[in-house]
């Protein structure tokens, strides 16, 4: 091989190199613009002083981050930073609905994209794997779900990802499930005395609908809810739909209050413990509203009752 072409081979890898460099630079800043708008909404500069200004900075985000997303895709579509992306955009798909922001029709990926590629990540797919975990559980938790299959899941994300950080989440999740998957298996055994002195015994509603709410007054989502859990008792109690409520409460005189002022009628558990409640520690209740549905036998036929509460009550009233 005589020295010129030596030469252009030389000068043609040193051309290849560079470009291929100078791809790699651009696609890594496009990347790099796309993280930095993920963690300005993470981590406005400006904290929103109202939820109208707070949807406002979500749209201008998530419109932000597509238009970002799409142009280093363009630049870069193999850059692994691409699956970091894909992890925020599965993130914030429900909160897309409130900001009015639409996901794009070209997805860059999914979960399990993210769980099958090679170039992802370790904590990119410890977190996917906790996602999609999280994820299933609530339709594991519905009517019909696959609890066995759920719990497959569980434990093999904390085997494969036993460093993930928010592992505990899945762990509370898993005791939880086991925990509430025997309970389909026989009627529920609950005994108390209300906090206004009236004995509560489950067994003793056979024959009607019954909801277990797990619930406390310092609980926003529960607080939230509780229009559509009275419309549900206003309405249905009359045809045979009870309620027990699970206070997880550490003020007895706080609890009573809220109880008088919303006019709640049913039985309260109360015994002041907060999270540490003896009914809810002993199925695994680890976040609060948990609204248990019984059908008419005293079997809980759901774990996940929240939403449409009124639409799933009359169904079981109707068996």
């Amino acid at each position: 091989m005589n020295t010129h072409r030596l030469l252009r081979i030389g000068v043609t890898t040193l051309v290849l190199a560079a470009s291929s460099l100078l791809h790699a630079a651009a696609g890594d800043a496009e990347w790099k613009k796309v993280e930095e708008i993920v963690d300005g909404i993470k981590q406005p500069k400006t904290r929103p002083k109202s939820r109208e200004e707070a949807i406002a900075l979500l749209k201008t985000g998530l419109t932000e981050f597509d238009a970002a997303c799409a142009a280093a895709m363009k630049v870069a579509p193999e850059n692994p930073a691409r699956w970091d992306a894909v992890l925020f955009n599965v993130m914030v798909e429900r909160a897309r609905s409130l900001a009015g922001v639409p996901a794009p029709e070209n997805k860059v990926g999914s979960l399990e994209d993210v769980l099958k590629a090679a170039d992802a990540k370790p904590e990119t797919k410890s977190q996917a794997s906790l996602m999609s975990v999280m994820e299933a559980a609530d339709a594991a938790e519905s009517p019909g779900g696959d609890t066995a299959a759920w719990v497959a899941k569980a434990e093999k994300h904390l085997k494969d990802f036993p460093e993930e950080k928010m592992n505990k989440m899945v762990e509370g999740k898993l005791k939880s499930m086991k925990a509430t998957s025997e309970l389909k298996t026989k009627p529920l055994d609950l005994k108390f005395t209300a906090v206004d002195g009236r004995e509560v015994d489950v067994s003793k509603l056979q024959g009607k609908v019954v909801l277990i709410d797990f619930w406390a007054t310092w609980c926003g989502p529960c607080v939230a809810e509780l229009p559509n859990v009275l419309k549900a008792y206003k309405e249905l109690h009359p045809k045979g739909f009870e309620i027990v409520g699970i206070s997880l409460d550490s003020d007895k005189a706080e609890l009573e209050a809220f109880v008088k002022q919303k006019g709640m009628e049913w039985p309260q558990f109360f015994d002041g413990k907060g999270w540490k409640n003896e009914i809810s520690s002993k199925y695994g209740i680890d976040s609060i509203p948990a609204m248990w549905l019984l059908n008419k036998k005293g079997m809980v036929v759901s774990t996940n009752a929240r939403g449409d509460l009124e639409t799933k009550v009359s169904k079981l009233l109707e068996e």
